[in-house]
């Protein structure tokens, strides 16, 4: 069974293609999850001074100090390094990233951004497991609820196991459960792979960072949606 822990960053948006360039969804693939949980808490409690310094847009303190969840969109440059590098020093996880190009979509596409989710997920499942990049068993997602509306919670799983049994990729369920981020740890360390990647993709300022996880095989693959 695979584990995954998703989030996304940026936008599904035809029309404001030019601001939102690309939407990006890492899929953080997780071999010891209590392990890797109890690093996350060690890197909070070692740079909790620096975290608190960076939380200008208050999203990872409430008013009185207490640590709510990490969030990369808060993070300096130096912060992202600084946990890339830790949390990726011993191998408990690998990252498979989703690259939406905005521009070359239909607006037929982006006007259900649920739909259009579920679509890429999908998507990019039947190409990992085609192209031998996941063993072809189950897989368990764990994904941010915030991301999803409330009417489409449910429609992912039964997609997912719809598509890929029919169609002989998989013989075995997929689930599929949503958290609360600033409940779930490992959701959040997939938000700020998330977010380092989309930042990589505008910016090119973590390119040396980047390259370093691709050469360490934490990073596995990129899916880019509308294939070329």
């Amino acid at each position: 069974m695979h584990y995954f822990f998703v989030d996304e960053s940026g936008s599904i948006t035809s029309e404001y293609s030019e601001s939102f360039p690309y939407f990006v969804v890492a899929l953080v693939k997780v071999f010891d999850k209590d392990k890797l949980k109890r690093k996350f808490k060690r890197f909070v409690s070692s740079n909790l001074k620096q975290l608190q310094a960076a939380d200008i847009k208050g999203k990872m303190f409430d008013k009185n100090g207490k640590f709510l969840e990490l969030k990369g969109c808060c993070f300096t440059p130096e912060l992202k390094n600084k946990f890339i590098d830790y949390m990726t020093r011993e191998k408990l996880f690998e990252v498979y990233y989703i690259k939406l190009v905005n521009d070359k979509l239909s607006s037929s596409l982006c006007q259900n951004k649920a739909r259009c989710f579920n679509y890429l997920i999908k998507e990019a499942l039947t190409y990992y497991y085609k192209k031998g990049y996941l063993e072809r068993c189950g897989c368990v997602f764990q994904i941010d609820e915030r991301n999803i509306r409330t009417e489409a919670k449910y429609l992912l799983q039964e997609y997912l196991n719809t598509e890929l049994q029919f169609d002989n990729i998989i013989s075995e369920e997929i689930q599929v459960n949503y958290f609360e981020s600033s409940s779930n740890y490992l959701i959040q360390v997939a938000d700020i792979f998330a977010n380092f990647f989309y930042s990589y993709l505008l910016s090119k300022n973590y390119k040396e960072k980047f390259n370093e996880l691709l050469k360490k095989k934490i990073v596995k693959h990129i899916f880019t949606f509308p294939l070329n």
